[in-house]
């Protein structure tokens, strides 16, 4: 009988404990708060695979369509810090100092997507197949598509692209981008990250999130991409708008041609230019940098203000392209000349090229005067410097995307303080602990995101703490003060109770042993233990002890009939 791999959604043999097509191990186990393995939605339509991400408004897993029978992508509104979810359960559980906040971005969730969800022209986007409300909380089922890393692609290209492989590739995004505002939704959250390529050479928008998650100041944690989030994005008080989609996707099209992001908010605040290396600023056409520079403008009232004045700008003809090739035409000699000469025609040719070069050294003076001017008067001059980086190799991609760290055998409070001081991801512990035969108790057993993956900057990395394994072993104790019997008990979390009996070999006051087990025995954690504590040795009575004693209590027993 076939079963579901939860890893990649094909169907195996329900015997086999490891996926032999993606190596998902039939036994994983999918931490709080995420939604278990093999979980049922609307009405068991769709069973939930693993976790592919997460951010702070929802979270993506792989799942199956029971009705078309094919892998689909769910999204789960799981705004971090509003909610939670109990073990055992798929309902969501409201903070209760957060509930409106809560309901408030849950109707703004479900309003976007499904306006997305009606842009079915728009090739760069999202396919969605079905929005549903269940478990206090909202669905998105999604296209699955095979879908790769663009800074991969860059990568296999030499780290940049020349203008026009980038146009092909940006334009009909940049066409997007125009559809969705025009219906009254954005991104804000573009990066190399959040773009994604087809196998066929598309551009594919990733991760749509509710505004809120785009900007400082919300009840969402944002999560901005350095280099290309606008700078009124870090000003709560600043009102978005499409010119802040405009130097989102200028930025993405900057690192596309250049092989890096522009500088991060805070440097370009007290440093407005942007830096191009010199072999890369003479392949561009002065139209595309004239565009470059107006799309990045830090003010956000001196910036191109829609995406359509964007895309005019980059696909201009530039006026400079014509007057080179005119300057180049060759001259047309005319044939009805009455010369017929060979002296006639050296001369003509003689003048034709003398012509010809003073044509040229006439435009080159006036092309000098007309760059001169530009220069001095075109309010984007400072944007753009020569090559200030030693070679291409040393222009890095800012960290938008970070590799999440191995915490798994770490102890707890030093993952604790290693967090405080990471601005990369924002550590939270699972509610429930678990047993481990691996982990020491007080260690991380487990994590999500698993180590080494890939990240968006700012992301939550949930971890579960090891309480040890869950049969554990009952220590010598034989002879040990009753104080030491017990911490060593407690140290393998036992609960301790007290016997006592006569011993001739034990002093009084230490431990005899255990009453019902012995050194060894395995037990499960937190089982009660009965030790048993010496007496001491019993006093040894004589013949004449027990004469005296018979006695005594004749006397005794006498006495009391006469009362």
């Amino acid at each position: 009988m076939s079963v579901l791999c939860y890893g990649c959604m094909n169907r195996i043999d329900e015997e086999t404990a490891v996926c032999p097509n993606c190596g998902f191990d039939k036994a994983s186990v999918q931490n709080l708060p995420f939604l278990p393995l093999g979980s049922a939605l609307q009405k068991e339509r769709y069973t939930v695979g693993k976790k592919l991400s997460s951010n702070n408004e929802s979270t993506k897993y792989l799942a199956f369509d029971n009705k078309m029978e094919k892998a689909v992508i769910i999204r789960e509104f799981l705004p971090n810090g509003l909610c939670a979810r109990k073990k055992g359960s798929n309902k969501i559980i409201l903070n209760s100092e957060k509930a409106e906040s809560y309901k408030k971005l849950l109707r703004k969730y479900l309003e976007y997507n499904r306006t997305l969800a009606r842009l079915k022209e728009c090739s760069a986007t999202v396919k969605i197949h079905d929005i549903f409300v269940e478990n206090n909380t909202a669905y998105i089922a999604e296209e699955k598509e095979e879908l790769f890393s663009f800074s991969d692609y860059m990568k296999k290209n030499g780290g940049r692209l020349d203008w026009d492989k980038a146009k092909t590739l940006f334009m009909p995004l940049l066409s997007t981008l125009d559809t969705m505002h025009k219906n009254g939704i954005s991104h804000y959250g573009l990066g190399p990250a959040n773009i994604k390529i087809t196998k066929e050479g598309k551009l594919k928008l990733n991760n749509f999130s509710v505004a809120d998650m785009r900007r400082v100041g919300s009840d969402l944690r944002p999560m901005l991409i350095s280099g290309c989030s606008a700078p009124e994005q870090y000003d709560k008080y600043a009102v978005l708008d499409e010119s802040t989609e405009v130097y989102g996707f200028t930025a993405v099209l900057f690192y596309a041609l250049t092989g890096s992001v522009p500088e991060d908010v805070e440097k370009r605040r007290h440093d407005n230019r942007l830096l191009i290396s010199t072999n890369v600023n003479k392949h561009l056409p002065s139209y595309v940098r004239s565009a470059l520079s107006g799309g990045l403008q830090f003010d956000q009232d001196k910036r191109i203000n829609t995406l359509e004045e964007l895309k005019a700008q980059l696909s201009a003809t530039p006026s400079i392209t014509t007057i080179r090739q005119e300057v180049s035409e060759p001259d047309i000699d005319d044939e009805d000349d009455n010369e017929s000469s060979g002296k006639k025609k050296e001369r003509k040719k003689k003048g034709t090229r003398i012509y010809g070069v003073i044509s040229c050294i006439l435009s080159l003076v006036i092309f000098v005067m007309i760059g001169t001017l530009w220069l001095q008067e075109n309010p984007f001059s400072q944007l753009f410097e020569p090559e200030k980086v030693s070679s291409d190799s040393d222009v890095e991609q800012t960290g938008e995307i970070v590799t999440v760290p191995n915490l798994v055998s770490v102890k707890y409070e030093i993952a604790v303080e290693e967090a405080a001081n990471n601005p990369d991801y924002q550590l939270l512990k699972a509610v429930e602990e678990e047993f481990s035969d691996d982990v020491p108790e007080g260690y991380i057993a487990s994590q999500f995101p698993e180590a080494y993956s890939e990240e968006v900057q700012g992301y939550s990395l949930y971890i579960t703490v090891s309480k040890g394994a869950k049969m554990r072993e009952l220590p010598k104790i034989e002879g040990k003060t009753v104080d030491q019997a017990a911490q060593l008990l407690g140290d393998e979390s036992f609960v301790t109770t007290q016997m006592f009996e006569y011993s001739d070999t034990i002093k009084k006051g230490l431990v005899i042993g255990y009453d019902a087990h012995s050194t060894g025995d395995k037990l499960e954690y937190g089982s009660s233990i009965v030790i048993k504590v010496s007496k001491g040795a019993q006093e040894k009575t004589t013949d004449s002890d027990r004469r005296n004693s018979s006695d005594s209590d004749s006397d005794e027993n006498s006495q009391t009939e006469e009362q």
